[in-house]
């Protein structure tokens, strides 16, 4: 996961999953999973794909497989732990971009 994860620019230094399940600060563990966040187990690692169907994609022996976290297979090991990336974003990214202007970056971002 850490290379895919640096291959879109997301960088963060190898974790293995026990310590990932323990916590660790590139990442911040959340109970609502979304697309893209990491499951955990001791031992495995996945990316979710689709929370409503409590899917995720991770490399077994057998190849890269999409799966559904509580199916009895995954469920024998144990509750898996959902982390989010922390993304570095200084807010002054934002008001550089839009010249300052908090009224601008609040309607390009729809959230006005």
């Amino acid at each position: 996961m850490n290379s895919l994860f640096g291959a879109i620019g997301l960088t963060y230094e190898y974790q293995p999953s026990r310590v990932l399940y323990r916590g660790t600060g590139a990442f911040r563990r959340t109970y609502r999973p979304a697309v893209g966040d990491l499951i955990v187990w001791p031992g495995h690692v996945g990316i979710v794909v689709d929370p409503e169907e409590k899917t995720f994609v991770s490399a077994l022996r057998t190849g890269v497989k999409v799966a559904t976290y509580t199916s009895k297979y995954w469920k024998r090991r144990g509750r898996p732990r959902f982390l989010r990336y922390r993304l570095s974003v200084t807010p002054t990214i934002g008001w550089e971009i839009a010249g300052g202007n908090e009224s601008e970056i609040l309607n390009k971002s729809g959230t006005n």
